[in-house]
């Protein structure tokens, strides 16, 4: 327990030292990184400063600024006070597309983190900046060291800390980050290797001490360092002054610390940004040019050297596959070519990686490369050769071991998008699962051949079979973790695809929006993307699934650190999920919030105008007219706040475009507000006053009828009572509150009756203040008369409560005692009922005394309360004080009623109580009694529970019933006597009774006992007896008759059955005669007889059994008759004439005689040892009559044996004469007929269906043909041992001999030239399934890639898979070639007729196929290049109408502002919207266009040309609105400008008419009346010029012609 416990803290404590590393690491990072940033966002202007890295890049402004100081280009940027998180997203985004335009790639890293401020994910893309901006293009620069880049950029490879790429993809990014890295270790190497032996191995420790910080100053500027002293002082001082030299001298900012620096790990990343700086300013080129070349000539001669070695290897291993060996020997050759390949196999690997920039290889690697892959391919080829050579079924199970071994390393292919990926690994998986599910049969396959080493017969090479061995382990091992993988990771891509698909969602939901049916499109999308589909519920499934699978994984992987990736990809996927989705959530709210705006504002905007119209108007009306309009002003002062925030709003969430517009509108309305505004203003208080004096009048009415109540509260008299006083207290607190109110208006009403007085007049206002003074003095007695009353009230209140629910208390008690004294009346004493109300009584007469108490302390209390207040003298206390006097004399009225009940209870209750005790405790004696008599069960365990019950039985409880029952009698009334001493005598008779029975009782039970007992024995002889019966045929009577003895002796059931049946009788006797129990020993004696005569019938049975001979008598008969019958036959034997004939069936028969006499010895044995146990349960006659038998039998056994020994030499003696020319003849004749098998065999091996069978067939044959060999030379010996000894033998089997051998050597010579005409064939065979593989292998891999419907999700990628396509195409012509050839191949072959024509078939197929993919190839090329210009010819004409409408709209905003002549501008508007409506055929034309080529591209890019589509018309719709709306405004124009020089004209003219009657002199008139007449005519000439507008005031400059004297 002590070591686990110290295990886990030692656990604990480094994890927490590791956190606690990479907590300062990041601290260090974020130091340096923003010290960086603010030494190029100094070149900006205005400048700017980050003070916190995490917080200052939430906004993306200063990302943003950051990007445009490095890359000299002006970015979009969302700026303001208002600024919301949609903008900073916004903001960010433009930074990433930025980054990921230049080619940058950014792996998890997002804009929501960025947002968000984790730190993680902003150092992971600062340390990306850095890394694309300094970094790499400083290594860039250097020519001579280029080759140590990567092929690509290594931003490729940088990736926040949180990236859960899978583990192909970080090697390769460790690999490209380690490129650059090394660049720039190389020049800093180079740069101070000729400095005093200073070597610097990393970007870490060597950088410690601060020499090697110097050494590049010095490679600079020698004269700045002294390296010698600098070696002499401590670490900080050497950092402090390299940072501070850098600084001044050279100008390299400082993004160090010597504490940043001088730790255990010092941050690598920090390091190289601050050395980069150096590289910028001061790459040393030169010295390190040599050096470089000298790389490059060493790195050329290394792969001459690989070369020469592949090539080499690759001869030495095509010659080993050529070369005639077993398999045996193929094994172990093809074993050491693979050591010396995997030894290899790094070197080269390393060498090569792409040393240029572009990603190609040098012309040195390609060679290498093309050379190893094809070696690589012999040697893999040579190793399912074998495998499938081995014989079947183990051939079978190489083939598919390789295929599963392929199966398990395949890597996977990550694809751009996750769902394919997610669709690859699945498809995989099944396959995968497919082919593993045989593994457990091929296994029990493989386990059987490798238990016995073998293959029908046929050895394995024990190499091979251990490796393969080997590799079933492998496979069986690693297949079920494999499996969970692949569905980790297909559920894995399937959640980073929902994801992405949400990221890419929200990028499309946070753009600049526009007008309201963009934003209205653009909620319905939200909503049937993430609500109708489900989105959230169809992720959380996802998630769960890949949880439950990942623990799974991780549990049966084992692997420590695969279990942390696992975590971490988990909970990184969960804390982006948990923001992403917080974003997605609140996009709904966000456009339904631009949505609402672009209502208000449409709203305010169009009564606003309507409004501003008719007010326009109104300012030419009467004042009155114009105070009862703008009566209203404030509401649209209101209304135009309201349109202005909707306005401003719209402005900041739209896009340009619309933003524009809106600027425009609100500043045009705005414009028209403020001059009316002016104009108006005053009238905003026009109805000001009326409202102010109702209000007045209103609170002041209000106010006094406050006072009058109030005091009328204060003064009236009160009854003192619990309820007056509560409801005094509801008005008082009502007063209370409504007292700060009344303030409150009292204030406000002053405030206004001094504006109301400074607009009304001297006496209206005095009165006004003369009220307000009245009401004043009124509230303020109120204010000092309540507080008192009230605190009084409530103190009062607490006292009154209590003395209200004592008196209540008091009541329910006392009907309490009246109801329980009417029950008690007429109950009698001794019920259940009684009792109870008796407890209940005495409850509630203490309840009483108790609240009589509590009412005249209470009472007091009040009294004293109210007398001594001052505040309450109008409070009248005499209804209290009626009220306590009631109580008084209630509770002395059930005083008395209760002790008079009392007394006459107490005298009964206590004879009552003896009474029934007594009687209680009888009837429980005899319940108990009557039920032991009653009750049946075991006899034993009555007898002893009831006889411990009667002798315990006493009179004593009957003399105490008895006793109580007269003293109660005494008492008791008349009608109630005759019951109780009925139940007395009934009682009475129960307890003699039972005294009677319970003797004879307790004396059945004993004789039950014994009788049960009794018969158990009985039951258990002839149980007995039963079973020796039954078992008497099966086990014999032997056994049965001993185990009688045993069980039937005189210790035994049997003697227990008559000791028992004496104590039965002896108990009857002392029984009653008539007792019918008494005739039980005369039923036990007729059971005991029977009894006893079974018992001696079945053993008589068992003694006189015959079947215990049965056995024995049949075997000694049978062994007589065979003793009699062998001794005859070996007589004949010995006296019969032996050849060769006859040899063998004679020995053959000794032989079985031998056997015979071996077990008939068993028998004797066993004869002996059975004839001793049955002379024990036998009479002695028959046992001496047996055992003579025996003794005669035995003898004749004995003699048998020495005539067969006899007989046996004679026949060993004869049987060695014929052994060698049996032998000899068996072996030529089983060698003739092999090789015939083996011949016959042979020609079978060309009719096989496939080169593999042919191949093991031939080694199957090659195997026998050894094997027979083999056999030859032991037959050849045989012979030789025959001739020995062929004197003895007749001259016909000396020549029968002969004819075998010669058979055999022609047999042998036509085999060896059948084998090597058929190893000639086989190797035809084999060259031709070599290049049809190749051929076939071609057109899978290239087929199979284009076998599929062409579509393209851009241009780029339509010209770079023509261009594929065209390469297919050329090398699909040379497989061509190869085809032909294939098929005159299959014609020269020399196999069977059907072999032949099925590889002719092949052949046909294959050039068909090839033919077919030439054919296809060519279709895709035209298909591609007819997609391929009408793409380009669309994008063209696209790119000419949008110039086209940009155009037009420039031309259209130059007519707006043109000064020229209304006719001109007039008919320039009419022919630009001729020709914008002819324009619609150029939009028609396009996506008619865009309709020819859509089969052919991506759902993803048909949506995106929709899309632009549907943008170039709205932009052509509002090109010809504008036009249209130009034109209106043209033509208005136009015409007012034509009623303005008509009426112009008309004027002139009726002007010069007036001034000429004006001009005209006054004639003289002779009358006053003629006088008028002439002046009214001059009045009416100057009011008619008057009216004309304009003219008036002209006029009354003029001067007045002067009238003549009359």
């Amino acid at each position: 327990m002590a070591a686990s416990r110290t295990a886990s803290r030692a656990s604990r404590d480094i994890t927490n030292v590791m956190q606690r590393l990479q907590d300062e690491q990041e601290i260090v990072q974020k130091r340096t990184f923003t010290k960086w940033i603010n030494s190029h966002l100094a070149k900006r202007k205005p400048p700017m400063v980050v003070d916190d890295l995490f917080e200052d890049m939430k906004d993306g402004v200063k990302l943003l600024a950051l990007l445009e100081v490095l890359s000299g280009q002006k970015l979009p940027c969302e700026q303001g006070r208002r600024m919301k998180r949609i903008h900073a997203v916004a903001n960010i985004g433009t930074a990433l597309k930025f980054l990921e335009g230049r080619k940058i790639k950014l792996v998890n890293i997002n804009s929501t983190d960025i947002a968000d401020g984790r730190p993680s994910i902003v150092l992971g893309l600062m340390w990306t900046i850095i890394l694309y901006f300094q970094i790499e293009e400083l290594t860039s620069n250097l020519p001579q060291l280029q080759s140590l880049s990567s092929s690509t950029s290594s931003v490729d490879s940088m990736v926040s800390s949180e990236t859960a790429s899978p583990p192909s993809k970080r090697k390769v990014a460790t690999k490209i980050q380690g490129n650059a890295k090394r660049t720039l270790l190389k020049w800093v190497q180079c740069t101070t290797s000729k400095q005093m032996g200073i070597e610097i191995k990393d970007f870490g420790r060597s950088w410690r001490s601060g020499v090697a910080f110097h050494s590049v100053i010095h490679a600079i500027r020698p004269e700045l360092v002294d390296l010698e002293k600098v070696k002499g002082r401590s670490n900080r001082e050497n950092l402090e002054e390299a940072f501070t030299i850098a600084e001044t001298e050279l100008g390299i900012p400082r993004l160090l610390d010597p504490e940043d620096v001088d730790v255990d790990k010092p941050d690598e990343k920090s390091i190289m940004t601050y050395v980069a700086q150096f590289l910028k300013q001061y790459p040393d080129i030169h010295s390190t040019g040599a050096d470089a070349q000298e790389n490059d000539r060493e790195d050329r001669l290394i792969l001459k050297e690989v070369k020469v070695w592949i090539e080499q290897f690759e001869r030495d291993l095509t010659r080993a596959q050529m070369t005639e060996s077993n398999l045996q020997d193929k094994y172990q050759s093809f074993k050491h070519f693979r050591v010396q390949y995997e030894m290899k196999r790094k070197q080269t690997e390393h060498l090569l990686q792409p040393l240029h920039r572009d990603g190609k290889l040098s012309l040195d690697q390609a060679l290498v490369k093309q050379s190893w892959d094809r070696v690589s391919s012999r040697l893999f080829d040579w190793h399912i050769q074998l495998d499938k050579s081995l014989p079947a079924p183990l051939g079978t199970i190489g083939a598919w071991l390789y295929r599963a071994e392929v199966a398990l390393r395949e890597e996977i292919t990550i694809q751009q998008v996750h769902e394919e990926t997610a669709n690859t690994i699945q498809r995989k998986r099944e396959q995968h699962k497919d082919l593993l599910q045989n593994t457990d049969a091929h296994k029990r396959a493989f386990h059987e051949i490798y238990r016995t080493r073998s293959v029908n017969g046929i050895p394995v090479p024990p190499d091979q079979l251990e490796d393969m061995a080997e590799r079933f382990h492998f496979v069986s091992s690693t297949s079920e973790l494999h499996l969970m993988k692949m569905e980790f990771l297909e559920l894995k891509y399937r959640l980073l695809s929902l994801l992405v698909l949400a990221e890419s969602k929200l990028k499309s939901w946070i753009i600049k929006y526009g007008r309201r049916d963009s934003v209205e499109l653009l909620l319905q999308n939200y909503i049937s993307f993430i609500e109708n589909s489900k989105f959230f519920e169809q992720y959380e499934v996802t998630y769960q699934i890949l949880k439950q699978t990942a623990e799974m994984y991780v549990k049966a992987d084992g692997s420590v650190e695969e279990a942390e990736n696992v975590m971490k990809f988990m909970n990184e996927t969960t804390a982006q999920w948990r923001n992403l989705s917080v974003e997605v959530r609140s996009v709904r709210s966000m456009l339904e919030e631009v949505i609402a705006n672009w209502d208000r504002y449409g709203n305010t905007v169009a009564s606003l105008q309507a409004w501003l119209e008719d007010a326009e108007k109104m300012l030419n009306q009467s004042e009155h007219a114009k105070k009862d309009f703008f009566r209203n002003l404030p509401h649209w002062i209101q209304q135009h706040t309201a349109m202005n925030d909707a306005g401003n709003f719209l402005i900041e969430t739209c896009d340009e475009v619309v933003s524009r517009d809106l600027k425009q509108q609100l500043l045009l309305l705005n414009g028209r507000w403020r001059e009316l505004f002016m104009e108006v203003k005053q009238y905003a208080r026009a109805d000001e006053l009326d409202r102010m004096k109702k209000e007045y009048t209103d609170c002041i009415a209000t106010l006094s009828d406050f006072a009058t109540e109030a005091h009328r509260k204060l003064s009236e008299p009160l009854e003192v009572s619990l309820i007056n006083v509560k409801l005094l207290i509801q008005d008082l607190e009502d007063i209370e509150q409504r007292v700060p109110v009344m303030d409150a208006q009292y204030k406000m009403i002053t405030k206004t009756a001094h504006l109301v007085s400074k607009e009304c007049a001297q006496e209206e206002a005095n009165e006004m203040f003369a009220t307000m003074s009245g009401l004043k003095e009124q509230l303020t007695k109120v204010k000092d008369c309540y507080s008192p009353l009230l605190y009084e009230s409530q103190q009062l209140l607490i006292p009154l409560e209590e003395l209200e629910k004592q008196m209540t208390a008091f009541y329910d008690s006392l009907g309490k005692i009246n109801e329980i004294l009417a029950v008690l009346e007429h109950e009698a004493q001794s019920s259940a009922l009684f009792k109870q109300k008796h407890q209940e009584l005495l409850a509630c007469q203490e309840s009483c005394k108790k609240a009589m108490v509590q009412i005249e302390k209470g009472s007091h209390g009040v009294q004293k309360s109210v007398t001594l207040s001052n505040v309450l003298k109008h409070f009248d206390q005499t209804k209290l004080q009626r009220q306590v006097a009631d109580v008084h004399v209630a509770f002395q009225n059930m005083v008395k009623k209760t002790g008079d009940w009392k007394k006459h209870v107490e005298t009964n209750s206590r004879l009552m109580k003896k009474f029934e005790e007594s009687r209680a405790e009888l009837e429980k004696v005899l319940r108990i009694a009557q039920e032991g008599l009653e009750e049946k069960g075991d006899p034993e365990d009555l007898l002893r529970r009831h006889t411990e019950f009667f002798s315990q039985l006493d009179q004593r409880v009957l003399n105490a019933f008895l006793k109580a029952c007269d003293e109660l009698t005494d008492i008791l009334p008349e009608q109630e006597q005759q019951g109780l001493q009925e139940a007395v005598r009934k009682l009475h008779k129960q307890w003699k009774d039972l005294q009677g029975e319970a003797p004879y009782h307790l004396l059945h039970l004993k004789i039950e006992v014994e009788k049960k007992r009794f018969l158990a024995s009985v039951e258990e002889c002839r149980a007995e007896l039963g079973r020796e019966t039954k078992l008497v045929a099966q086990e014999g009577s032997e056994k049965i008759i001993k185990e009688h003895r045993i069980f039937f002796s005189d210790k035994g059931p049997h003697h227990l059955c008559e000791k028992r049946l004496q104590l039965i009788e002896e108990l009857c006797l002392k029984l009653p005669v008539r007792d019918p129990v008494r005739n039980t020993p005369e039923t036990c004696h007729v059971t005991l007889k029977e009894l006893r005569a079974a018992i001696d019938s079945t053993y008589a049975k068992l003694m006189e059994d015959p079947d215990k001979w049965k056995d024995y008598t049949s075997r000694i008969s049978e062994f007589s008759a065979w003793i009699s019958a062998k001794e005859t036959q070996l007589k004949g034997i010995k006296n019969e004439v032996i050849d060769t004939a006859n040899h063998g069936e004679v020995k053959r028969a000794v032989e079985e005689i031998r056997n015979g006499v071996t077990k008939k010895g068993e028998t004797l044995s066993w004869l002996k040892s059975r004839l001793k146990i049955l002379t024990e349960v036998s009479s002695e006659n028959e046992a001496q009559k047996q055992g003579d038998e025996l003794a005669k039998l035995s003898s004749s056994f004995k003699a048998l044996g020495t005539l067969l020994s006899e007989v046996e030499k004679m026949l060993s003696t004869f049987g060695d004469c014929v052994q060698y020319k049996e032998i000899v003849k068996s072996s030529l004749e089983e060698l003739i007929t092999g090789s015939k098998e083996v011949q016959e065999q042979a020609e079978k091996i060309l009719d096989t269906e496939n080169l593999f069978e042919a191949q093991q067939l031939l080694l199957h044959h090659q195997q026998k043909t050894k094997r027979i060999s083999a056999k030859k030379k032991d037959v050849q010996q045989q012979i030789a041992q025959a001739r020995e000894g062929e004197g003895g033998l007749p001259g016909r089997v000396q020549e029968e001999l002969r004819k075998l051998e010669s058979t055999l050597d022609s047999v042998e010579h036509s085999r060896e030239k059948q084998e090597r005409r058929i190893q000639v064939t086989l190797r035809k065979w084999e060259r031709f399934e070599t290049n049809k593989e190749t051929v076939v292998r071609y057109l899978f891999q290239t087929g199979s890639s284009h076998e599929r419907f062409l579509s393209f999700s851009s241009l780029e990628s339509l010209s770079s898979e023509l261009e594929q396509t065209k390469e297919f195409s050329k090398r699909t012509k040379g497989i061509a070639v190869q085809a032909e050839n294939l098929v005159k191949e299959a014609s020269e072959i020399p196999l069977g007729p059907k072999n032949k024509q099925l590889l002719q078939q092949q052949a046909t197929s294959i050039k068909e196929q090839v033919k077919k993919l030439e054919d296809t190839l060519e279709e895709d090329i035209k298909t591609m290049e007819m997609v391929k210009n009408k793409w380009d010819h669309f994008g063209n004409n696209f790119e000419s109408l949008s110039v086209w409408i940009t155009e037009k709209e420039k031309e259209l905003n130059a007519l707006e502002t043109s000064s020229s002549a209304m006719d001109t501008q007039s008919n320039q508007i009419k022919v630009t919207i001729q020709e914008i409506e002819c324009k619609i055929s150029s939009i028609t034309g396009l996506e008619e266009e865009a309709q020819s080529f859509a089969q052919f591209i991506t759902t993803g890019e048909s949506a995106r040309i929709k899309a632009k589509l549907t943008q170039i018309r709205r932009y052509w719709e509002e090109l010809r609105e504008h036009a249209q709306c130009l034109q209106g405004t043209i033509l208005g124009h136009l015409s007012q400008q034509q009623k303005f020089e008509e009426n112009l004209k008309k004027i002139q003219q009726s002007v010069s008419e007036f001034e000429d009657k004006l001009a005209e002199p006054i004639k003289i008139c002779s009358s006053a009346t003629e006088t008028y007449k002439v002046l009214q005519e001059h009045m009416g000439h100057a009011l008619g010029i008057w009216r004309f507008p304009g003219w008036g005031s002209n006029w009354s400059r003029r001067p007045t012609p002067q009238p003549q004297q009359l």
